[in-house]
């Protein structure tokens, strides 16, 4: 399984301004709600076999949850149905860059 951490994560954001980069937060809504990256989509894991057909599998995603556990679990599941899916390490409980919530 492939892995970031958040600081290789926070400067591949900011080394790719014209384009976006693919951030998959599988936290539950209320945790998603009250902080998360501001170009992260909300994909719980709970939610994860349902939604993963919105997803393109050649494209990489980054996926983050709050201490990566949740994320490590995503990032396998969806490995095994060839998904390019990199997970981030430490997840939200450390992250220092930017942060929008709802």
């Amino acid at each position: 399984m492939k892995r970031i951490s958040n600081k290789e994560l926070k400067e591949l954001i900011e080394l790719t301004t014209n384009q976006s980069v693919s951030i998959i937060d599988v936290r539950e809504a209320e945790e998603f709600m009250d902080g998360h990256i501001a170009s992260a989509k909300n994909v719980p894991l709970s939610t994860l076999f349902q939604a993963m057909k919105e997803l393109d599998p050649e494209q990489a995603h980054y996926v983050i949850c709050q201490h990566g556990v949740r994320s490590e679990h995503a990032c396998s599941f969806l490995e095994n149905y060839g998904y390019n899916v990199i997970s981030v390490s430490e997840g939200m409980s450390v992250w220092n860059g930017q942060v929008s919530s709802i």
